[in-house]
């Protein structure tokens, strides 16, 4: 069907077509003695094909429209959303950059601490060489006195043997020395180191006297 303000047009036209082809029709029987004859009936045939044509291009176009009018809705959904994550991405990027200066901080600490970790760390293995070097000097000491003892233990149970042998009269006359011979002394402070006392003759003396 045809919009009422095109009808007139369409029917000027469609007047003005058949008029040419019965207006040619008469010239080409003139010039070449050739009829062509024009009929109500090709006339509705014409209007018949417009009409056709008119439908077919209505639906192409309505159907470009339709494209063209979701593909317009589509633009505007994407614009919206579009929008929408611009503003979430600005709010991510706020995100993002807070936690970057919070882990650069951190990283900051991070590095502070292993510093004071590697500075313990050199010390505490400065130390454990140190109680090594200390552990084998006092290991050797240990030793070397343990040495000297094993010399001194003879003696020293010579000199216990000794004195047992010493009667009351033997004793007198070791603490009515003012100063005992070498010997003497040296088995008294031997005495003194067994009974953990001052090594001393004048402990030794006074424990003579007890």
């Amino acid at each position: 069907q045809i919009d009422e303000k095109h009808l007139s047009g369409v029917s000027s036209i469609f007047a003005t077509a058949q008029q040419s082809v019965l207006t040619e029709s008469r010239s080409m029987l003139a010039r070449l003695g050739r009829p062509n004859y024009v009929t109500p009936t090709n006339y509705l045939e014409l209007v018949k094909g417009y009409c056709k044509l008119l439908i077919e291009k209505r639906k192409t176009v309505g159907d470009q429209a339709n494209k063209l009018k979701n593909g317009l809705q589509k633009l505007s959904d994407t614009a919206v959303q579009v929008a929408d994550m611009s503003v979430e991405l600005e709010q991510k990027k706020k995100i993002v950059a807070k936690a970057t200066v919070e882990c650069e901080e951190m990283l900051v600490v991070i590095v502070q601490e292993k510093r004071v970790v590697d500075e313990q760390e050199k010390q505490v293995n400065a130390e454990s060489e140190k109680i090594a070097k200390d552990e084998v000097e006092t290991r050797k000491i240990a030793d070397d006195a343990q040495g000297d003892l094993d010399k001194a233990l003879p003696a020293l149970e010579a000199a216990q043997n000794a004195l047992e042998l010493l009667n009351k009269k033997d004793m007198s006359e070791i603490k009515a020395y003012s100063k005992p011979p070498p010997a003497v002394e040296m088995v008294l402070e031997a005495v003194m180191v067994l009974r953990k006392s001052e090594p001393k003759w004048a402990e030794a003396k006074k424990q003579l006297g007890d």
